[in-house]
């Protein structure tokens, strides 16, 4: 948004207390990040926020600061204004709720656009983050439940509405209303209005992970007050956590809602309709008719602009598990699946926790955010994982709490009243968790290719070049459904190559009867460019997408690794796969015939250097490839992606131990990229009790295609055939 001077400054106060917010934000291992900047407006504004910590005043005024260069004032708890810190609240922007003159102050700064204003139309914290009941919006307090407060509404329209009335008046040059707004809004003439309407920018505070427990604030101040009140000890237990831990504070802003434009219907009606009425009657019952229309509007795109996190998607589910448990692979299965689907109808930017990794749902793997939040259900007695079944005690998530105990004693239920309101998302979730075994296992198939494929389309379409990039025939992922009863078969191709190199294995196959999946590595298949962005996370949760989808169609698999890409076979059978069969190696590239690639990582951080210096001069960002087949392979390797090929070397060397499942390493003897002493390595120090190694005569390094293949593919027919 254009920047724009505004009436009033940052006092040293506030720009101290900048400097206080960054110092600690820097101290703080939590990570502030903003989304829908481009929602703030030069209007004066009133900022409606959900309110779940103290800090969220302090932090937000900062924030809307950093970002608009406007002060803005908002309202907090009366009792923190005592003395000396009190006079500092006032300093910095905020003001007790019980100010005399409260409505006026507020009312004026909007109407002159001196100062923006946030408030917290909640009314105060909501800890067990209940606000539906019903179906409706409705404030779970501490002893009562309410619909949402209104005064936000009413400050808003009696601003835009008492605006309107002054500038009528004074072209109707009617004194003594003048004079009423005058010396009630302190105002000295139409010059001091804002030249913009006012409008409502919703905003949400969403954090991840919400963990209480014991941190260095709360136990400093144990230390130094004795008989520490209940409610302020769960208070430093809560938010304490999040500020001195590992938390993700998002803060949402969402689309304005303009009053001028809210009101011109209504306004309408009573201008033709009852045009009779006064001015200020006209204005009560048009407040009164408005107020709770407006409320919740703003109320409503508040709650929708929630940062949605792994929390949130394992907690509702677990509310829809029957009382006779599930299948905790199933349940994996219907988070993976409610993550997609989440992910592709929300149109917004998701936390993290619901982005790459959570592949290992699906393939077997060990996703963090979901075993963190089941631990967390875990320990509060929700759920109970036995004999890999998984079973939750409804009744105990139902049990009421204290208001001021809520977020410590069942966090899991304060997220999951937190996520009610996204009742498309609880849909969602509901069907999926209804689903049968059969029909989730079909479901996760085909979201996963649907998954790969998009990634790949991705990819192409951020760095495609004209007559350089690969085409799709030979760059995308590919499954070829073969016999259900047969092994199912995961190849995965060499570096700076493409899924196409190996085509003709996975054709020959194919006819065998196997159902094939081709694997398109991260940043291969595209253009050579795409190495910059690689990096072997996103290699290995390449292989664990081709895995998960064969796992759920085939009881047995079978994976075959070429070069680099054995390499990573290798890594994956290093975990405990249930369907894994045998493993493949072909010319593993565990040592290459090239001692130069060693210097990558060095050629790596100078490259780095000279970019931060903004030096290009010097810098070797990629050298060239002589590829066998230029179709399928770049003709250019860059430095990046040749580090990470090194880390893969070094990962495989580490887990070679872990593999034991039955395994076949096939060499050229004259292999002229691989040493082909890496077959003997990988033989030696495997655990595999059924292990052969064979060698081709051969002198170039691609035996899987054209010349070499036939024997390679017959070594691979006669292994597939001892296997039981």
């Amino acid at each position: 948004m254009q920047k724009k001077e505004t009436l009033a400054k940052a006092n040293r106060s506030f720009r101290f207390a900048g400097l206080i917010v960054s110092a600690i934000k820097k101290l703080s291992r939590s990570a502030v990040s903003v989304e829908g900047q481009e929602m703030l407006r030069e209007n004066p504004t009133l900022f409606v926020v959900n309110h779940f910590t103290r800090f969220e005043t302090g932090l937000l005024l900062h924030i809307l600061y950093k970002h608009n260069d406007q002060m803005a004032h908002s309202l907090a708890d009366s009792n923190l204004f005592k003395g000396k810190f009190g006079d500092y609240l006032q300093s910095v922007g905020a003001y007790p709720l019980n100010m005399p003159g409260r409505n006026e102050k507020m009312i004026s700064e909007l109407m002159k656009g001196s100062y923006n204003w946030v408030i917290f139309p909640e009314g105060s914290m909501i800890k067990n983050k209940k606000v539906m009941h019903d179906g409706q919006l409705q404030l779970h307090l501490e002893d009562k439940i309410i619909p949402p407060h209104t005064g936000a509404s009413v400050l808003a329209l009696k601003t835009f509405l008492m605006k309107e009335q002054y500038k009528r008046a004074i072209a109707d040059n009617n004194e003594t209303l003048i004079n009423y707004y005058q010396d009630t809004y302190h105002l000295f003439g139409p010059a001091d209005l804002a030249p913009l309407d006012l409008c409502i920018v919703p905003v949400n505070i969403t954090y991840y992970p919400l963990r209480p427990g014991k941190n260095l604030l709360s136990t400093a101040v144990q230390l130094w007050v004795k008989d520490l009140s209940p409610k302020l000890e769960e208070e430093l237990l809560v938010e304490g956590k999040l500020l001195l831990k590992e938390s993700d504070i998002s803060i949402s802003f969402g689309d304005p809602i303009d009053i001028r434009h809210f009101t011109r219907p209504y306004r309408r009606l009573f201008s033709y309709f009852l045009p009779f009425v006064s001015a200020s009657k006209k204005m009560d019952w048009m407040m009164k008719l408005m107020r709770r229309r407006l409320t919740k509007k703003f109320m409503c795109r508040i709650y929708s602009r929630l940062s949605i996190n792994m929390d949130h998607i394992v907690v509702t589910a677990l509310r829809f598990v029957p009382t006779q448990g599930i299948p905790e692979k199933q349940f994996k299965q219907v988070i993976y699946l409610a993550c997609l689907q989440i992910k592709k109808k929300n149109h917004r930017r998701v936390h993290r926790s619901m982005r790459g990794s959570i592949i290992n749902l699906v393939a077997e793997g060990h996703d963090v955010a979901y075993a963190s939040i089941m631990k967390l259900a875990t320990q509060e007695h929700i759920v109970l994982v036995k004999n890999g079944h998984l079973f939750v005690d409804q009744a105990h998530i139902k049990m009421p709490h204290p208001f001021h105990r809520m977020r410590l004693d069942n966090t899991t239920s304060v997220l999951a009243n937190e996520f009610e309101v996204m009742k498309w998302a609880v849909k969602i979730i509901k069907n999926l968790v209804y689903c049968s075994a059969k029909k989730l296992l079909s479901q996760v198939s085909e979201a996963v290719i649907e998954r790969d494929l998009s990634i790949y389309e991705n990819e192409r379409m951020r760095s495609y070049r004209k007559l350089e990039s690969k085409s799709r025939e030979v760059g995308r992922p590919q499954f070829i459904a073969g016999d259900k009863n047969k092994a199912a078969i995961l190849l995965v191709h060499g570096f700076a190559a493409s899924p196409g190199e190996l085509s003709q294995l996975s054709v020959h196959l194919n006819q065998q009867g196997h159902s094939v999946y081709l694997v398109r590595l991260a940043g291969h298949g595209t253009h050579a460019s795409e190495l910059q962005n690689a990096s072997l996370q996103c290699w290995i949760e390449s292989v664990q997408r081709g895995y998960a989808v064969l796992s759920h169609s085939h009881s047995k698999v079978i994976m075959m690794g070429f070069s680099a890409g054995a390499l990573l076979v290798l890594l994956q059978s290093a975990t405990e796969l249930a369907h894994l069969a045998a493993i493949v190696a072909i010319n593993p590239a565990l040592v290459l015939q090239q001692k130069s690639s060693q210097l990558s990582p060095l050629l790596n951080k100078w490259n780095h250097l000279l970019k931060g210096l903004s030096v290009e001069a010097g810098s070797l960002p990629y050298i060239k490839n002589d590829a066998q087949y230029e179709q399928t392979n770049y003709d250019k390797i860059y430095i990046e992606g040749l580090t990470c090929l090194l880390e893969l070397q070094e990962s495989c060397r580490e887990t070679l131990n872990l593999v034991n499942a039955p395994l076949l390493v096939i060499q050229a003897e004259n292999d002229p990229v691989v040493d082909p002493d890496s077959a003997q390595i990988i033989i030696d120090n495997v655990f595999s009790e059924h292990k052969r190694l064979e060698y081709i005569s051969c002198e170039h390094h691609v035996i899987v295609r054209d010349e070499g293949s036939i024997e390679t593919f017959e070594l691979i027919d006669q292994f597939i055939s001892t296997l039981r």
